[in-house]
């Protein structure tokens, strides 16, 4: 006997919705965010279970901690909000969607083998934004003092570093040091991060193999396997192509 089950999650705690394969409503469950507490009421409800919860900042996690336990784990795109809402009311929205078949949008989420990959590669795209925002921080300052420092990047080189300190006046002088010092500990962080990128890609025979394409590098190579993770999953080869950014 089919079970559908809509789970609403939130930081501390989650309602799970049960609708029957008739759409009779069959109970709900309020539990803690916890993996082990979600699996247990879970395992009390028949098979065959079908899951379905919104895409959010826990959404990754749940599908992880919760795919091996049922026969079907959807994640949807997040729903425009009409009428009477609660946690209870959402989860029994989520359950009868999945039931029904009148989901709008489903979110990709089984990473497979590549999921350390995806953890590292997003580990190194933060680096990477915080590498570009204090090195705009500092350009920024340079240039609410009036110091013209021109095109290229020797702003950040260490033998022009002293140069550029000079032209500013003593009272702003402390926050540029903090800020190239800022600048340098990132680098050198951004440097761990890559190489730690690419001593995992290297692991996979997809990296390799994806690495012989024409204006792909090795960084945005070892990005693409923990995003589009199979090409099969889409309904033809123009949209993997549309997907990766590579259509016309």
């Amino acid at each position: 006997m089919e079970r559908y089950i809509g789970l609403d999650a939130h930081a501390s705690s989650c309602t799970l919705a049960v609708v029957g394969p008739s759409g009779k409503r069959l109970g709900s469950h309020v539990v803690e965010t916890n993996a082990g507490a979600l699996i247990e009421v879970l395992g009390g409800i028949p098979r065959n279970r079908h899951v379905c919860l919104e895409e959010g900042t826990l959404s990754g996690w749940l599908y992880e901690v919760l795919e091996p336990h049922v026969e079907e784990l959807v994640v949807t795109g997040v729903r425009k909000s009409r009428g009477l809402k609660s946690d209870k009311v959402d989860a029994f929205g989520l359950a009868e969607q999945l039931r029904s078949g009148s989901l709008e949008t489903r979110v990709y989420k089984g990473r497979g083998k590549f999921r350390r990959l995806g953890h590292v590669a997003r580990g190194y795209g933060f680096v990477v934004r915080d590498v570009v925002r204090v090195k705009n921080r500092l350009k920024s300052v340079l240039r609410s003092r009036g110091v013209g420092y021109g095109a290229g990047s020797s702003v950040y080189a260490k033998r022009d570093r002293e140069r550029w300190l000079n032209e500013l006046p003593g009272a702003t002088r402390p926050l540029a040091e903090l800020l190239y010092e800022e600048h340098d500990v990132l680098t050198a962080l951004k440097a761990k991060a890559e190489k730690a990128l690419l001593a995992e890609a290297r692991r996979h025979r997809e990296w390799r193999l994806l690495k012989t394409s024409p204006g792909l590098g090795p960084i945005r190579t070892a990005e693409l396997p923990p995003v589009v993770v199979t090409p099969y999953r889409f309904q033809s080869r123009s949209h993997f192509w549309s997907y990766c950014g590579l259509g016309s």
